[in-house]
């Protein structure tokens, strides 16, 4: 995200430059817009003024942070603190590729000289609890990823590829969260939820990496494991890749799935053989070890009969669509059903420890929140005060997505503290 002022420029031709550089951003263009801003600081050296100069290399910075290239990251964002040391972006720019080169420390005292420039900004705080969190995972030999369609892949569309912009553009109307799930020691995977655009899962896979092994779907819906949408999606001429294509790619893996969801996913993919569907209800397939990492299947119904979540060496919850972060997913779709999803929330996973991470299906705002924020919020446990039908997200929130991150920041510290 770029910054929201915009330090006058010193000459006309810069400040087209920068607007050229911030629409190709916009656009998700990040290597086109890498160029503009550098022609603009080449051009203003001299002559602009040190914030300007360290909002374009901020810009810029977050264009290589955006193309994954932490390194020349982490440098612009050294040359924005040094252009300019109040400003809290310039430190916020450095940690958060600090964290994705995982110096969780070093990130964790840049996110809060950041947040003492800037005391009131939700997410400072919410970054520093989640790069607390990854430090965690690191220790567990265990590094779970999250890919978000329309951000991280389903990007680039293309003029001679119309069908595929429009899956595209779908992908990033639903705002789901696909994960990679590894054992850092052995570097083995699993995918969950694969869909929208196996090549750039691929290629993610690849870049930290990892060997994928095996594939988990949470729940039978067509935007989590791909193939034909049912209605009132159908009257696009489109079918959604996802885990045919990733099965079709890899024919020495199996997809861990709970067995009354296997008929819905294998009339929406008839081209998937039914030996390459492993029921997670067995006593051998209930659990899945990858290296040190343990992986548990939960049978979680009510937002589908075969609706599941994967908890992780009992510490980390792959919720899908049964929990997302202070709402539950919906039970007026075909196979839902509003009283075992209230048992599955009371019992299921209202028994969980408080200090369980959970991980959404989605991203209506939050990409983590704890079993105990879930319950103090009143959606699990004995304390359950409602659950929905037919809640619809906001897809563009923001104050609201602060004002959690915040709580989020403050409960997983005190968490981590008096645990």
């Amino acid at each position: 995200m770029l910054v929201d002022f915009q330090p006058p420029a010193p000459n006309d031709k810069c400040y087209k430059l920068t607007c050229r550089a911030n629409d190709l951003y916009e656009r998700h263009l990040y290597t086109e817009a890498i160029t503009e801003y550098t022609k603009a600081i080449q051009t203003s050296a001299q002559e602009s003024s040190n914030e300007f100069l360290a909002l374009l290399y901020s810009n810029r910075s977050a264009c290589h942070w955006q193309l994954r290239q932490y390194g020349n990251a982490k440098d612009d964002a050294s040359r924005v603190i040094e252009l300019w040391t109040s400003w809290a972006k310039g430190y916020f720019r450095y940690a958060e590729s600090l964290t994705k080169l995982r110096q969780f420390d070093e990130a964790i005292k840049y996110y809060k000289l950041a947040l003492e420039r800037d005391p009131d900004n939700g997410e400072i705080s919410a970054r520093i609890a989640r790069a607390l969190l990854e430090k965690d995972n690191v220790a567990m030999g265990l590094n779970i990823v999250q890919i978000m369609p329309g951000k991280d892949i389903a990007i680039k569309r293309s003029f001679h590829k119309p069908i595929q912009n429009r899956i595209y553009e779908f992908a990033q109307m639903m705002r789901n969260i696909i994960y990679i799930v590894a054992d850092e020691e052995t570097k083995h995977c699993i995918v969950v939820d694969a869909c929208w655009d196996i090549d750039g899962i691929f290629n993610i896979v690849e870049e930290y990496g990892y060997h994928i092994v095996g594939a988990a779907i949470t729940h039978m819906h067509f935007d989590h494991c791909g193939g034909s949408p049912p209605p009132p999606y159908d009257t696009l001429p489109i079918k959604i890749p996802g885990l045919a294509t990733l099965l079709k790619r890899l024919p020495h893996i199996k997809a861990y799935v709970n067995p009354e969801d296997i008929p819905y996913i294998r009339n929406a993919n008839p081209t998937i053989p039914a030996n390459r569907l492993a029921s997670t209800t067995s006593e051998v397939t209930e659990t899945l070890e990858i290296g040190k990492t343990r992986i548990r299947f939960l049978p979680t119904p009510g937002h589908t009969p075969g609706s599941q979540s994967l908890l992780i060496n009992d510490c980390r919850l792959l919720a899908g669509d049964t929990l997302l972060c202070g709402f539950c997913g919906r039970t007026d779709l075909p196979g839902g059903d509003k009283k075992v999803m209230e048992q599955t929330l009371r019992r299921t996973l209202g028994s969980l420890d408080d200090r369980v991470v959970v991980y959404p299906g989605h991203h209506y705002g939050s990409e983590w929140s704890t079993v105990g924020i879930e319950r103090d919020k009143g959606c699990l446990g004995d304390d359950l005060v409602g659950y929905g039908t037919s809640f619809t997200p906001t897809h563009h929130s923001n104050g609201s997505s602060v004002s959690l991150a915040s709580k989020l920041s403050r409960s997983w510290s005190k968490r981590r503290t008096t645990a």
